[in-house]
């Protein structure tokens, strides 16, 4: 009994201790992303200072021995800076690399259809600094392993599978 309540004690003071990691819930639909864009936030609205309007998880892989992959989170705050987490590798060299820092991000096309994130370092990569341009409508999209990210030009960027989720 007393492991159960401790248990219980344990996630009750993580929750409370860690508020910043809440997120709010919201609808992904068009009026809901034009209210989101056209808001003036608040420092810590969705659980973070600085405003974010976007978070962009990416997923880009190679299957196979001699594959490889790349896996990052990245969020966007209002004033054009942002930050990313995650971790890049290749399956025949010495494994995963921690890849995390600052980013800065705009948007390009004549409506604003993509957005353009720069900084992004690949440590596993010996430091290849990596530009990734994805929508700037919430959603989810597939590609090949260079849809959304540049990479060294001795990676073919129409093989493997990107994953991507654009979110508010």
């Amino acid at each position: 009994m007393k492991k159960v309540l401790s248990f219980i004690f344990g996630i009750g003071t993580i929750t409370i201790m860690l508020p910043s990691c809440q997120k709010e819930v919201q609808s992904t639909s068009e009026s809901a992303q034009t209210s989101v864009l056209n808001q003036s936030n608040t420092a810590g609205t969705h659980g973070y200072d600085g405003q974010p309007i976007y978070n962009v998880e990416l997923s880009a892989n190679i299957p196979g021995v001699q594959g490889g992959g790349l896996w990052l989170w990245v969020g966007l705050h209002s004033d054009g800076t942002g930050d990313y987490s995650g971790a890049d590798c290749g399956h025949g060299g010495a494994g995963a690399a921690n890849d995390k820092g600052d980013a800065t991000w705009h948007y390009a096309g004549a409506h604003n259809e993509s957005i353009v994130i720069d900084g992004i370092v690949l440590n596993g990569l010996d430091g290849f600094v990596a530009t990734m341009t994805v929508p700037s409508k919430y959603g989810h999209y597939t590609g090949t392993l260079g849809t959304f990210v540049t990479l060294p030009g001795f990676i073919p960027p129409f093989i493997g599978f990107s994953q991507l989720q654009v979110a508010p």
